[in-house]
């Protein structure tokens, strides 16, 4: 019981927001699916017909897909619109053997191609060849077929005004929030390797955060997969769930590039001047992980790039006139470790200015 208590707390109640958010996802589908029988039930919908009106709240519930709230309800109305023009047919055609195999290899056929052309497709196919399984299963005039169909539109139409106008709970917001607490899990790794002396409490620790960090990011790719949001679709582009699920995963092994050379030679004195200026770098890096994490939750903030893209340089520029690289008198390994350390930083700005496109991709921002 202890184990299921810590799971239930580990996944949904931390980080509080999204996972708040998943819950009254979750809560939503049931209320919209019990509103719609019992407004049947009060029409006075005959049984037979209010199982079909289920049917087709559970379906539109259920086979939802799309990264916001206008593409999911795309995809409930063309889910809608087959269950309504094919259940008759299935219906009918339940009554015939041979034309049942015929129909059922051609629908088995459209539903198994139509993840080619994205989740959404493949979401919407899965939900269609369920339901008219069922009707192939209970064969009955194509009067009758009509009649499950007209149960099925009342059942759907139900739900979609509940769960999309009475009651709209927008998937990108979900993901927005999850996404800033990974991201605030990354800058709690990343003020860990920065701050870490290299002892073994010191390790022990940062391998603690850093598994935290990354089931942070499994758990956004989790609320991904629980809503049907196709985690490839906008890969190439500054927005979209799976853009901010890529740069996520990016920003960790930026971390864990700077973590291999983070002592930054911290064993020679020529580079004590240098170390105190990454140290005033990664200071500033840490508050631009806050600062982007509350405009991707909130979509205000502002993060200012140029302090730590001017910082970096001179560094670089310090390091190359020290000329250490060139040197035979053992600052050579010395250079490439401050060297190493440098690079991790750039490389995490240029992660932190990914960020901010896709931050203010979804509204008016600015880079100072």
């Amino acid at each position: 019981m202890h184990k299921i208590i810590s799971e239930f707390y580990r996944i949904f109640i931390r980080p509080i927001d999204p996972g708040l958010f998943i819950t009254k996802y979750a809560l939503k589908s049931i209320a919209a699916c019990a509103v719609s029988l019992g407004l049947a039930y009060l029409m006075g919908m005959s049984g037979k017909h209010m199982q079909w009106c289920g049917y087709g709240s559970v379906a539109l519930v259920l086979f939802r897909a799309g990264s916001t709230l206008a593409k999911r309800k795309i995809v409930a109305v063309i889910l809608g619109l087959l269950l309504i023009c094919l259940v008759p047919v299935s219906t009918f055609i339940g009554n015939y053997t041979f034309a049942l195999e015929i129909y059922l290899f051609l629908l088995a056929f459209g539903v198994f191609f139509a993840p080619v052309l994205g989740v959404a497709a493949g979401t919407v196919g899965l939900g269609t060849l369920i339901v008219n399984l069922l009707a192939l299963t209970s064969p009955d005039t194509f009067i009758a077929g009509l009649q499950r169909s007209g149960a099925i539109f009342f059942g759907a139409s139900v739900v979609y005004i509940f769960i999309f106008h009475l009651w709209p709970l927008r998937p990108e917001k979900i993901l927005n929030r999850a996404g800033s607490v990974a991201l605030t899990d990354i800058g709690d790794y990343f003020r860990a390797v920065a701050s870490s002396g290299g002892s073994h409490k010191d390790l022990q620790q940062l391998a603690e955060i850093h598994e935290r960090t990354v089931e942070s990011v499994r758990r956004y790719r989790g609320f991904m997969e629980a809503m049907n949001v196709d985690p490839v679709k906008d890969l190439g582009s500054y927005e979209g769930p799976s853009a901010l699920y890529a740069l996520l995963v990016r920003m960790i092994e930026a971390v864990v590039g700077l973590s291999n050379s983070r002592q930054f030679a911290d064993h020679s004195a020529v580079f004590s001047d240098m170390r105190f200026i990454f140290s005033d770098i990664a200071g500033k890096s840490s508050v631009a992980f806050d600062v982007l994490a509350a405009k991707l939750s909130t979509g205000k903030g502002d993060v200012n790039l140029k302090e730590i893209d001017d910082g970096i340089a001179d560094l670089e520029s310090r390091l190359l006139r020290l000329g250490a690289y060139k040197r035979d008198d053992g600052l050579r390994d010395e250079f490439l470790e401050a060297w190493g350390a440098i690079y991790g930083l750039r490389n995490l700005s240029l992660e932190f200015a990914e960020m901010n496109k896709l931050c203010c991709s979804g509204g008016a921002c600015s880079v100072r």
